[in-house]
């Protein structure tokens, strides 16, 4: 065994975070830091490239595009459902020439993806 090798071994015996991913239908995706694999939840070590794996502060990979999803939740009326911005509390209203115009401040009108619980 060369000693490059070696040293690479030595140092994947030292665990590494694991990073948590979003994936499609908010479905959430373990991968190991190193290669890039996807890792089983609870794994010890990547079958890849026998990274050690640490599960105590998973890190959390960003989108391509740099953004990060955020949860906000918030009270409705009891009728509303998603996609009626005139009752969404988070929505605004504004005048366009004589008009009155219900606005999402999250750029979400006409796909509306709000879940109510």
């Amino acid at each position: 065994m060369e000693r490059e090798e070696v040293k690479v071994k030595l140092i994947r015996q030292f665990p590494v975070e694991v990073v948590e991913t979003e994936g499609s239908m908010s479905r959430i995706y373990y991968s190991c830091p190193t290669c890039g694999r996807s890792v089983s939840k609870g794994m010890d070590k990547c079958t890849g490239c026998e990274q050690v794996l640490s599960w105590k502060n998973i890190g959390r990979k960003e989108k391509q595009d740099g953004s990060r999803k955020a949860v906000l939740e918030f009270d409705v009326p009891e009728e509303f459902v998603a996609g009626d911005c005139r009752r969404c509390p988070i929505s605004y209203l504004y005048k366009e020439g004589l008009d009155d115009v219900y606005e999402c401040p999250l750029r979400m009108r006409g796909s509306c993806r709000l879940r109510i619980k």
